[in-house]
Parts: C-alpha cells; structure tokens; sequence
C-alpha cells in the first residue's frame, strides 16, 4: 500500500480594494480640528451601480459639523488562501474477504482462499500466499495553505455625502476622487449627515504569495496485525 505525500498546490486570491465605512466630521471649515468619527451602517448598506449606499444612525444635526474628511480606500490586508485540501486517494492491492457459500459464481481475479496450516505454510493446492494488513483508520490530514502579505495593487474610489439617507438627492458634500496613500477634506453644506455613497473607481487587486507552495500530508494510515491468505485460481 502506498500513500502520495502531496495534498495539492496552494494558491492565494486577490488582495481585494475596501471601502470605508467612516468619516471624520470637523467643527470647523477645511477639516481645522482632530474631529469625530461617524460611522455608517455597513450591515443596512444599499448596492447599485452607483456604489454603496451607507446611512448614518441617527443622522447627525447640521449645527454640530462644517466639514468631513474621507479616509481613503485600502487594499485587504490578506489574500484568501486556497481551500483545504482532502487528503489523496492511497495507491495498492486490496483485498475482501467473503464467505464461499453454495451456489456463489466467482467473478474475474476472484481466488478461492484458506487461512494458512499451524506452522504458517500453505497446503498443496492453495500456493499463492498473499499478505495483507487490516486498515482500522485513516488518520491523515493535510496541512493548510497560508499566504504572505500582499504586494502591489491600487485603489481609487469616490465619495459623496448626503441629508437623506437613499444616497439620491441633497448632495452635501464630496464628489472627488480618494487614492489609497491619500485622505480629502471637504467644507459640506449646511445639512445633517444622513448617508455616505462610495464607489470604487479604479481597483488594481495585489497579490500575494502562498507561504507553502505545497500542502503536505501529515499523520498516518493506522494498520492492524497481517492477515496471511493461502489462495488458489480454482473453485471447484
């Protein structure tokens, strides 16, 4: 019986653009001060063709702000290893054992079988002796894929901010493009802070190198005692 060592070749996806999902709203024009951090709903975010939609909860009065600054977008921090792998099929001779009842028709490579004499010998008539052991457990695993940091890549995104929460009228602020070494400041009208929309415009994914090229097998095929079988090609 033999076992392949390899389980398969690790890979590693793309290290994705993500868009924020806050600003910092300034008391004072031109982003003067350290600012507060408003944070949009990412789990009640609307989808279209126009980006994501975020809402603020609760809007955040006119009177408290006059200017935000967007964070810029960012690569993921990690690639998404491959899959675990299940380990390979194990390569050998295999053998059932079956009761010789009356009336059985024996099948191609089929052999009539006896347990050995006392002294380990075969009798005359059963000389093919074959030796197998009983398999109790696959115990065998695979060690996982894992990637390195990613490299390369680029984001681009844009950014809107609005007084209603459908991300479609009362633009307040925005309408620029952010880069991802980059954060924008921008005066916003008079208006609460209801909604947030952000939409990727440039994603140049980075990439990662997988740590292991190769995921290995570890542990073993647990075997019991061998079972001797003296054989013959004749069932009559």
């Amino acid at each position: 019986m033999r076992a392949v060592e390899e389980c398969g070749v690790c890979t590693c996806g793309p290290a994705l653009c993500t868009l924020p999902s806050s600003v910092t709203a300034h008391r004072s024009l031109r982003c003067g001060d350290y600012g507060t951090q408003i944070v949009f709903d990412e789990q009640d975010a609307d989808e279209d063709h126009g980006g994501m939609c975020r809402k603020a909860a609760p809007p955040v009065p006119s009177e408290v702000f006059a200017s935000v600054t967007f964070d810029p977008p960012a690569l993921a921090a990690e690639c998404a290893p491959s899959s675990a792998f299940d380990p390979p099929p194990i390569f050998g001779n295999f053998a059932k054992a079956c009761p010789m009842v009356l009336g059985i028709r024996p099948e191609r490579e089929w052999r009539a079988c006896i347990s050995p004499e006392y002294d380990g010998l075969c009798p005359p008539g059963f000389d093919v002796r074959l030796e197998f052991k009983e398999r109790i457990a696959d115990a065998r695993t695979c060690t996982p894929c894992s990637c390195e940091a990613p490299v390369g890549g680029s984001c681009e995104a844009e950014f809107l901010v609005y007084a209603e929460t459908s991300c479609t009228t009362k633009i307040i602020g925005g309408g620029f493009g952010v880069d991802q070494n980059d954060s924008r400041c921008t005066d916003i009208d008079p208006l609460p802070i209801a909604a947030m929309r952000a939409v990727l415009t440039h994603q140049k994914p980075g990439t990662c190198a997988p740590t292991l090229h190769v995921s290995q097998v570890i542990g073993d095929l647990v075997s019991g005692e061998p079972r001797v079988f003296c054989c013959s090609d004749k069932f009559n």
